[in-house]
């Protein structure tokens, strides 16, 4: 009895002993991870004069100043491919328009500065010989400076409402360029200028003139002269005429007033931007041209000259109706000559 006891002891610990068996694997598989090409970032932007770094806030039609921007990209800086910039009142738009955004391009790959509007008439201008890009590309940081000069239609503001914004793209065109806005911008001075669309009219009949005592309408080359602005800005459209008209030796005064004069030798003039329907090129509410400038009845606001979005620059024109009448005496069968002087001011 005691050795059985003892069997079934030892058989316990050798099932206790026993090793247990382990079992293990493993694999792998490659992988990879490229690093992407970080936009470039502008960290600095300012609109200057031209050919300094003087930061500049008042813009004057048709003078040069520059936008200078500076760009980083880690990736060096000869990643970059195009820096794009505006020149905007307001609000940046997207398209050219010659009152309100202008837009203009570096591109790497010709090492060219653009403007890019799509119209053959504009007065805004790139002054690519002042334009600068970096020299050397293989830096992180580099400055591009544009060199340009605002069109005569530019917006006039007395506020700083005209901005600078420039866009900076990797070659990876990856639509994350970065851009930068002018944290102040700049105000925009008034310009105005004036053509005609004649340069000289004929009052009367060409062969028999204008009898003494009688009134004279425009008769050559078209019943009326029209005057073509342009202007940035509100501006008053005026006029007078030479004191005297002459020919040779014999000369005729300007009264002042309307209608046939009374005085001896004199003549008068009378302005309308409207005609009537009674004689061709009659002004239908006259008033008078003096020998000393004055606003036109109705032009004393006129707005600015505006445009259109890939539109030509274009001029604000306004038909005027002029008539000459003669005095009863003093007056020679001759052909007297003056100078009418249209003027526009802001």
């Amino acid at each position: 009895m005691r050795k059985l006891i003892t069997a079934l002891v030892i058989t316990v610990l050798l099932i206790v002993l026993a090793p247990a068996m382990v079992y293990a694997a493993e694999g792998g598989v490659a992988a990879e991870a490229k690093g992407g090409n970080t936009a470039p970032e502008i960290t600095a932007l300012t609109l200057v004069e031209e050919l300094s770094d003087t930061q500049v806030t008042a813009l004057t039609p048709l003078t040069e100043y520059r936008v200078k921007a500076t760009v980083s990209d880690i990736n060096t800086i000869d990643d970059i491919e195009t820096v794009e910039f505006h020149v905007y009142h307001a609000t940046n738009g997207t398209k050219w328009d010659a009152d309100e955004c202008a837009i203009f391009l570096w591109t790497k790959s010709t090492g060219l500065w653009t403007m890019e509007n799509d119209t053959a008439i504009t007065t805004w201008a790139i002054v690519t010989g002042d334009c600068i890009a970096p020299s050397v590309f293989t830096g992180t940081t580099g400055d591009w400076y544009l060199a340009f000069e605002p069109g005569e239609l530019a917006q006039a503001d007395v506020a700083q409402n005209w901005h600078a914004w420039v866009r900076a793209d990797d070659e990876n065109k990856n639509n994350v360029g970065s851009t930068e806005t002018l944290s102040s911008g700049a105000t925009m001075g008034a310009y105005a200028e004036i053509s005609l669309d004649a340069a000289t009219i004929i009052f009367g009949d060409a062969v028999n003139g204008i009898e003494p005592g009688q009134t004279g309408y425009i008769t050559s080359p078209n019943i009326y002269i029209t005057t073509q602005v342009a202007s940035n800005d509100i501006h008053d459209l005026g006029v007078r005429s030479d004191a005297t008209w002459t020919n040779g030796g014999s000369s005729i005064t300007l009264s002042g007033g309307t209608g046939v004069p009374g005085g001896d030798g004199e003549f008068s003039l009378e302005i309308s931007d409207d005609g009537t329907g009674g004689d061709p090129g009659q002004p239908k509410l006259p008033s008078a041209v003096t020998a000393t400038n004055a606003t036109i009845a109705g032009h004393a606001t006129d707005g600015r000259t505006e445009t259109i979005d890939d539109g030509d620059e274009g001029t604000s024109d306004t038909a005027l109706y002029m008539g000459l009448s003669l005095a009863l005496t003093g007056v020679d069968e001759i052909v007297y000559s003056g100078t009418i002087t249209f003027t526009v001011t802001n």
